[in-house]
């Protein structure tokens, strides 16, 4: 028996879907007479009768749309197939969007684009730089393929992977009466107003949960000021501006240059995780799990 190629199979289906064979023809933009040929041929290989020829039309006889049925789910797995392939092809020319938190957009994304844009098949790589909760809101919302956050708290409804820790720090400028001090106490961090980053940020909320663990829930007062990146936080600090809490990585420099004095606070250290963040609804594009996977790596 010589084997069924998909063109008969989309025939049959035609058939199928559209009533007729002349209107099987017209979707599939052949001859009426290929479509009638081309299944007399099938009935004639399979020893089958596909089809009821009245003086109406042609019909699908009940073997013929049991076989329909089953090319309909052939033809649809080859398609995928088909475009499942495809999307590897052109991965190069599709963009695969990254939100991250903006202290790893900073200081840890730049080295990860640097390494995956050395892939033969790298994508155009979008990135937005805001804080952990509006990350995850943009992952939510399919904006996104990945996210990256740094917050204590894991977002509801989408997966995630710590890949790293990171310690939130107290510092102050060389001048500041604090930088005298070997050690100050959660207490007194507490009631001090800091340099803060906006409500949604996980370098913020990583802070006060340590204090809080300490001091008690509502007794760490609000900021002196909150400023939106991270740049303007250590800007302020470094000119004279107050205590603030940043990433360890965002002041390393600033500390062994000596433009900022770490002051250390009693008791646990304020460490929150890194994680990568993803809505597992949707399957993860080659270039998004390409940059998940260098992250992870170089962690």
């Amino acid at each position: 028996m010589s084997g069924t190629t998909l063109d008969e199979l989309r025939m049959i289906v035609a058939v199928e879907q559209h009533g007729s064979l002349t209107a099987a023809a017209q979707a599939l933009e052949v001859t009426q007479q290929a479509v009638s040929q081309r299944m007399r041929t099938l009935e004639r290989r399979w020893g089958l009768s596909l089809f009821a020829r009245t003086a109406r039309g042609t019909t699908l006889t009940d073997h013929g749309k049991l076989v329909a049925e089953w090319a309909a789910t052939l033809v649809g797995q080859a398609e995928a197939f088909d475009s499942a392939v495809a999307s590897l092809r052109s991965d190069r020319a599709a963009r695969v969007r990254v939100a991250a938190s903006l202290t790893i957009a900073e200081h840890l994304v730049p080295g990860w684009l640097v390494t995956y844009a050395a892939d033969p098949s790298a994508a155009h790589v979008e990135l937005t730089g805001v804080n952990s909760v509006t990350v995850a809101q943009r992952v939510r919302s399919g904006e996104d393929d990945l996210g990256f956050i740094e917050t204590p708290d894991p977002p509801e409804g989408l997966a995630s992977l710590v890949f790293a820790q990171d310690e939130v720090v107290l510092v102050v400028a060389p001048g500041h009466p604090w930088a005298r001090r070997t050690s100050v106490s959660p207490a007194e961090v507490a009631r001090t107003p800091l340099v803060s980053r906006e409500a949604g940020s996980g370098t913020r909320l990583t802070m006060e949960r340590s204090l809080e663990a300490v001091v008690g829930a509502g007794k760490v007062v609000a900021p002196a000021a909150e400023l939106s990146t991270t740049a303007a936080v250590r800007a302020t600090i470094i000119a004279g501006g107050g205590v603030g809490a940043l990433s360890g990585l965002a002041v390393r420099d600033d500390i062994a240059a000596g433009r900022l004095r770490r002051v250390t606070v009693d008791g646990p250290a304020a460490v929150r995780p890194f994680a990568a963040v993803w809505d597992p609804r949707r399957r993860l594009a080659p270039g998004a799990s390409r940059i998940l996977e260098i992250a992870s790596a170089r962690a």
